[in-house]
């Protein structure tokens, strides 16, 4: 799975950001193992926006970040503790756009299986692992349906634990595994 995962996500040129947004990046960190896992992240309820949410590691671009794979990298550090020179960084997927009108690049990158987190930064109250053989699954918790500019789409949330998934996190965890594992998930029916 590993080797598709990187053969994927190294050829595909995806949605570029969006020039006169304001920029942030996240890390789709994948274990390596036999049973890859993707990492997210419980914000605490402490920081100003999407406390109490499910999220990847990530956060807005700096003036002193080289480009967004360090913006990821740096943020992903600063929050979880995961030392950037474990992530075998991959390449990019989508671009997507932020309810905030905030352009969101998720890079996708790979991490020893044993790698340690830190759970009790200010701004991140868990990290937590979910198999990505569960997410091929499409099992939905629920189903958000969303209008936008004519075009309905439905807003997958998965639960795993006591985690939910939803919102743009679900969605980029969406176009990761449609870009890297061909899963075929269609955001315009309600799934599983």
């Amino acid at each position: 799975m590993l080797d598709k995962i990187s053969n994927k996500i190294q050829t595909y040129s995806g949605k570029p950001p969006v020039a006169e947004l304001r920029k942030a990046a996240v890390l789709i960190a994948v274990t390596e193992s036999d049973e890859p896992e993707l990492i997210y992240t419980l914000r605490s309820n402490k920081v100003g926006t999407h406390g109490g949410e499910v999220s990847f590691p990530g956060g807005m671009y700096e003036k002193e970040d080289v480009d967004l794979e360090n913006t990821a990298l740096r943020e992903t550090e600063e929050e979880t503790g995961l030392d950037r020179t474990k992530v075998n960084v991959i390449g990019p997927i989508d671009t997507v756009v932020s309810r905030f009108n905030i352009s969101v690049t998720p890079y996708v990158g790979l991490v020893p299986e044993d790698v340690v987190l830190n759970d009790s930064s200010d701004e991140i109250e868990a990290c937590f692992r979910v198999p990505v053989k569960f997410l091929l699954e499409d099992k939905r918790h629920r189903n958000d349906e969303i209008n936008r500019d004519g075009d309905k789409f439905f807003m997958p949330a998965y639960e795993y634990d006591s985690y939910i998934i939803w919102g743009l996190t679900a969605m980029m965890t969406v176009d990761f595994l449609n870009v890297a594992l061909d899963a075929n998930i269609d955001l315009k029916t309600k799934g599983n």
